[in-house]
């Protein structure tokens, strides 16, 4: 989100710091039990990220990700490294409302991705951006909010401050994850529209355009954020077909509520 929803940025940057190797599992609130331990995870689920943090002011949060072993267990493939989050810190998801500036707290589906540059080899369906792709979270126009559309139609009511030119963002964007946050249901193509519309729009009081993505600046609007080869080798490595799922959160939360 940009404009009244503020820029979409962030940072990953690596630690290293009490890790022995990509199968060293990060404890949880120094307990020397795995995060993924203590969450309650549907047995489909094969891959998890998490992005946790100790504060719910915090703008600043650890990303993991991790993979289910046969036995039941979590072993972790990639990090921790450090993420922006939005310039107010987290707040419960049902809570979140547009323009706050908060990353919202919860439990979401990584569903698919887009960029400026190319498909990097991910099973995920990938959007590579052209000119005319547009993000829109116009509350005026309930259909659309929170839809991806391949073009700002003729005919649609949104504000200037109220829908992204997605490949204007360059680098911010040359990778990143639609996250299930608020998204509506029943999307299709409206031929009478030229656009596409919800049957059950999302809620246009919380907020859209929540996703992983690149780093360029020191916060986000939401969203969360960091390097381009940690974001890129995400992208890469989700899976639909392994059900990936992000839980997000200051970390007694997370471990409460998930």
């Amino acid at each position: 989100m940009r404009g009244r929803l503020g820029t979409l940025a962030g940072a990953l940057v690596l630690l290293a710091a009490g890790l022995t190797g990509p199968g060293a599992a990060p404890s949880a609130a120094g307990t020397g039990r795995p995060l993924p331990s203590y969450l309650s995870m549907a047995p489909e689920v094969q891959q998890l990220v998490t992005v946790t943090g100790d504060r719910w002011s915090a703008t600043r949060a650890r990303m993991n990700a991790w993979e289910r072993r046969a036995d039941g267990s979590w072993r972790r493939v990639r990090g921790p490294v450090t993420v922006r989050l939005g310039w107010n810190g987290w707040v419960r998801a049902g809570e979140r409302r547009q323009s706050t500036g908060t990353t919202p707290a919860g439990r979401f589906s990584m569903r698919y991705a887009f960029g400026n540059r190319a498909d990097p080899g991910t099973a995920l369906r990938y959007r590579r951006l052209d000119r005319s792709d547009v993000w829109p979270y116009e509350p005026r126009d309930p259909a659309t909010y929170n839809v991806f559309q391949p073009r700002k139609a003729s005919g649609s009511r949104w504000r200037s401050d109220y829908y992204e030119r997605l490949a204007s963002y360059g680098y911010e964007y040359a990778y990143a994850v639609v996250l299930g946050f608020n998204l509506p249901k029943g999307v299709h193509w409206s031929q009478r529209r030229r656009q596409y519309v919800a049957r059950r729009p999302a809620d246009t009081r919380r907020g859209g355009g929540i996703f992983l993505h690149v780093q360029r600046s020191r916060h986000t609007a939401g969203c969360v954020a960091g390097p381009i080869d940690d974001v890129r080798w995400v992208v890469r490595w989700l899976d639909p077909a392994q059900r990936p799922r992000i839980v997000m959160g200051p970390t007694r939360y997370v471990k409460r509520r998930f």
